[in-house]
């Protein structure tokens, strides 16, 4: 211990010291310091507590039944700062410990959830809690690590945002029914179509769409409205209309051709995908491996800065 390591917890480290060797001169030795500085470094410790910690004098040398009471404490305190120190360590360099994570309910559970389920493989020491829900959450509550959301970041302080994907729309509907119906060419022909929406608070999630170059919002006069794109997919593919939905969700329907992607030119509306976090959590490695693995599952999944995958209608 170098003198200028002496202070509030140096003293504590001198006083600890004297007790390991049972006196200043000999604890000084070990230190690399004098024995007038440990003894005044006990002296001051003992002014700032109040209470003598040994009983010395030129004949005898002890520990007071407070000075044992006071080892003892200091003994476990720095054991747990050392430990504390060493878990610090090892965590700068591997990903460990736990970290809990709140995603979207399909998307999470479809994409992000398996990727770091993968990633608990790679990291042993590493432990996840995830929950699935899309209502806005409290980050600076402490109660979630992670939350990723899909839309705009909140205008909240105190938390951290990363942009980690976008969800692509596609507007959908089964091979049949457009070979009953036929393709729309434009928003103007979804009227004469049956239409099938997600809800937002129980009423149709608006679409939108590029005209002559400016963005058009509609509200879709769906004879569906349904909660999620789960359950929009199913009255897609079982040919009830035409729906947007994830191009994600859509995405081996429309490859393999049962599901046809209609005006994909036309479509806006795509959506980013954003990992939040609050600013006071350091950037530890676990965390850092978490929105990684969620960002590579949703650049493979969904698409990103893609076009919705095809075939496409025939239009006319």
């Amino acid at each position: 211990m170098a003198m200028g390591d002496i202070g509030p917890g140096g003293d504590v480290r001198l006083f600890l010291a004297v007790c390991d060797h049972g006196g200043f001169a000999r604890a000084a030795g070990s230190l690399g310091l004098t024995a007038s500085a440990v003894a005044k470094g006990v002296a001051r410790l003992e002014g700032r507590i109040g209470v003598r910690l040994f009983e010395r004098s030129t004949r005898h040398f002890r520990i007071t039944p407070e000075g044992e009471h006071y080892r003892a404490v200091c003994r476990a305190a720095v054991g747990s700062v050392r430990a504390v120190e060493e878990a610090l360590a090892l965590s700068a360099s591997e990903p460990a410990g736990l970290v809990r994570v709140t995603l979207p309910p399909l998307l999470g559970a479809e994409i992000v959830a398996p990727a770091l389920f993968a990633l608990t493989d790679q990291h042993p020491r590493l432990s996840l809690n995830l929950s699935l829900d899309r209502t806005p959450v409290d980050l600076r509550g402490g109660q979630v690590d992670l939350a990723i959301r899909i839309g705009d970041p909140p205008d909240v302080a105190g938390v951290i945002g990363r942009r980690i994907g976008v969800q692509r729309l596609a507007l959908c509907a089964s091979a049949d029914y457009i070979a009953a119906r036929g393709a729309p060419a434009g928003r103007s022909d979804l009227q004469d179509h049956e239409l099938i929406a997600t809800a937002i608070d129980g009423r149709p999630a608006p679409w939108r769409f590029t005209e002559a170059g400016r963005e058009v919002v509609w509200a879709p006069p769906a004879r569906l409205i349904l909660d999620g794109a789960a359950l929009a997919l199913s009255a897609i593919r079982a040919g009830r209309g035409v729906g947007l939905i994830p191009s994600w969700v859509a995405a081996a329907d429309i490859a393999s051709g049962r599901l046809m992607a209609l005006m994909p030119d036309a479509v806006t509306g795509h959506r980013p995908i954003y990992a939040l976090w609050p600013d006071y959590a350091p950037m530890l490695p676990r965390l850092r491996v978490v929105i990684d693995a969620a960002a590579a599952a949703l650049r493979q999944a969904t698409d990103d800065g893609g076009s919705p995958p095809q075939p496409t209608a025939n239009l006319p």
